[in-house]
């Protein structure tokens, strides 16, 4: 066995762990499990899963946010918010994580992809301001939103490299387009597997940022 596999092997039976903690568990056994077919099992449905959660932690990369090699002060926090309540747009679950800014400056703070993909969708949405999302080599969808501005013209198709620059960090959703200062200056991170039947699941991506907070560029900001 491969030292990735037994990492990721590691990783998700620690993940499996915390669910049962957090009460993720509940997410695990009826949102998957609802999106299967009929005809799979428990524990069909579990060791899909479990292949779903490798493919993610083996193409782990790079923390979004890269450290300022100028301003100490140029932090970033985050903690598992995993499906706490929101509520704009009515009564919803947040299916990500908030990486919240030190400093409150809108477009001051790089977004890096923490994984190689191709660009799937980019420009607005009404919850999540302008996003981006890359869909990795092993099919999965990471979700980056609120940016203040693209580093690049991103168009479907673009390919990325893991580490390469996105965007700017910022406060943009909650309206119409080029809303923004709705909430602070932060990057939503959200992951999604092509788990299921006809839809994609939502997996928490906190466990993966402490796995990167080891693993961060340096940038000149």
């Amino acid at each position: 066995m491969s030292q990735i596999r037994q990492i990721a092997l590691h990783l998700t039976a620690v993940l499996f762990l915390a669910c049962l903690i957090q009460g993720e568990l509940a997410w695990i056994s009826e949102l998957p499990g609802s999106r299967m077919p009929e005809e799979q099992n428990d524990a069909d449905i579990f060791q899909e899963y479990q292949l779903a959660m490798e493919s993610v932690w083996e193409e782990l990369e790079w923390f979004p946010v890269p450290l300022s090699d100028t301003n100490p002060q140029a932090e970033v926090a985050f903690e598992n918010s995993w499906m706490a309540e929101r509520n704009y747009g009515g009564k919803r679950r947040h299916e990500g994580t908030d990486l919240i800014a030190s400093i409150e400056q809108a477009g001051y703070y790089p977004v890096v992809s923490i994984t190689d993909g191709t660009v799937e969708k980019v420009g607005w949405l009404e919850k999540g301001g302008w996003r981006i999302g890359i869909r990795s080599r092993n099919g999965n969808y990471f979700y980056y939103a609120h940016l203040h501005s693209y580093a690049s013209d991103w168009k479907a198709g673009d390919t990325v490299q893991a580490g390469e620059l996105l965007g700017y960090m910022g406060d943009s959703g909650y309206g119409p387009e080029g809303t923004t200062g709705q909430f602070p200056v932060h990057l939503h991170l959200g992951i999604y597997l092509p788990l299921g039947a006809d839809q994609e699941t939502a997996i928490n991506p906190y466990w993966m940022l402490c796995y990167l907070e080891d693993r961060k560029l340096v940038y000149a900001y």
